[in-house]
């Protein structure tokens, strides 16, 4: 699905990554890991496609070779993506509702009118995260950690073959990150979403199935697998 081979990085001649392998797999479950400045933006931005050094690399996004004439929202569409920093963006009296689904436009905030099929999708994933009867409450009033389960189902609602969490429970204390991480190993055993879930340290009660972690050097950082 996402393939990175031989992969370097550098930027105005300081190398951030040397040589990365790695291969997402369907329905995988990845913790990308490494200490800050190793260049797990810089990986998370390649797969996404935002980064133009990912032309000329031997780089497959969901089984098109970057460069091969691919739109950057043709990626995008496979890819249901969260990161905190994202809410300030939004508008801020934005329905809780409208939160999911502005995920299956990819859009921030809601502007199209979505369908029934839609709505009834939205609604089910606010009845799994327990959030059904407060759908209709403003997204902002929502305490930090409601509106971290709130973006998960944006980024779930559209069913993308990749789930990326971009150092998802920043700011939670440790009872909002333990509901974060449980709902992130169900969504790992009960669908065939493939997740990559970044955090610069281990995260308590996660259960991926995989780590790559990054270590920096002087060349740029190099990758190894754990299990």
């Amino acid at each position: 699905m996402v393939q990175l081979n031989e992969v370097s990085v550098s930027y105005d001649g300081r190398p951030i990554l040397n040589k990365i392998n790695w291969a997402i797999n369907p329905g995988e479950f990845w913790q990308l890991a490494g200490p800050n400045g190793s260049g797990k933006s810089t990986i998370l931005s390649l797969i996404t496609g935002d980064n133009p050094k990912g032309y000329g690399q031997n780089l497959i996004l969901f089984g098109i070779k970057k460069g091969s004439g691919e739109a950057v929202w043709d990626i995008k569409q496979n890819i249901g993506y969260l990161t905190p920093n994202m809410v300030q963006f939004f508008p801020r009296l934005d329905s809780v509702e409208k939160m999911v689904l502005s995920g299956f436009f990819d859009s921030i905030g809601l502007y199209c009118v979505p369908n029934e099929t839609q709505v009834k999708t939205a609604d089910s994933w606010l009845q799994v995260i327990g959030l059904y009867e407060e759908r209709n409450k403003p997204f902002c009033f929502l305490p930090l950690g409601k509106q971290r389960i709130v973006l998960v189902a944006r980024a779930m609602v559209k069913h993308p073959p990749l789930l990326i969490l971009d150092e998802p429970t920043s700011g939670l204390d440790d009872t909002g990150i333990a509901i974060f991480t449980a709902l992130i190993n169900k969504i790992a055993a009960e669908s065939n979403t493939a997740i990559l879930y970044v955090s610069h340290r281990p995260e308590q009660g996660l259960t991926p199935q995989y780590v790559y972690e990054l270590q920096p050097g002087a060349n740029g950082s190099t990758g190894s697998i754990k299990k």
